[in-house]
């Protein structure tokens, strides 16, 4: 009977231990880090809106990032355009904003073959208030001008925020 106890310990902690973000994020990384959306959004036009659902897996903080296909950092350091956004759910609007703007972030993701990445919002999930119908969405009021060049390339992707 006291092994079986001593047992039962053994696995809920291990079972605790397996479902933490850290151990997800350093173990199993591929899952972990798996986007939850990806989708084009050609952030240079003026009143281009993409609407993205939100439906996660990990208590976390997620990151919005803008991608070009290729290596150009003149691009993204030169861009001093912002983006609208505003979480909805529920017919709610529950926070709205304007993104960071790719030549003022200080996290870049890049290739020598590209795409370059920058972060545009970090936010976390559960969101306050949200019910199953959380959805992000992006405007280009103040559009991405030096994006004209990508247009019809530019991604956006939702993923977990890289721990440190």
């Amino acid at each position: 009977m006291k092994r079986f106890a001593v047992l039962s310990v053994i696995l809920i902690v291990m079972s605790s231990i397996y479902n933490t973000n850290v151990f997800q994020a350093y173990f199993m990384s591929d899952q972990y880090y798996k986007s939850i959306f990806e989708g084009s959004f050609d952030a240079s036009i003026k009143g281009e809106r993409l609407l993205i659902p939100i439906s996660f897996k990990y208590k976390t903080e997620y990151d919005l990032l803008i991608s070009i296909p290729k290596n150009d950092k003149k691009c993204f350091f030169s861009e001093k355009g912002a983006l609208n956004y505003k979480f909805t759910s529920r017919g709610k609007i529950l926070e709205e904003g304007i993104t960071k703007s790719p030549s003022n972030t200080a996290h870049y993701c890049a290739s020598s073959e590209g795409p370059l990445s920058a972060l545009l919002l970090r936010f976390n999930l559960p969101f306050p208030e949200a019910g199953d119908d959380l959805v992000l969405v992006l405007e280009a009021v103040n559009p991405l001008k030096s994006f004209s060049k990508y247009s019809g390339s530019i991604i956006c992707t939702v993923e977990p925020a890289l721990m440190n």
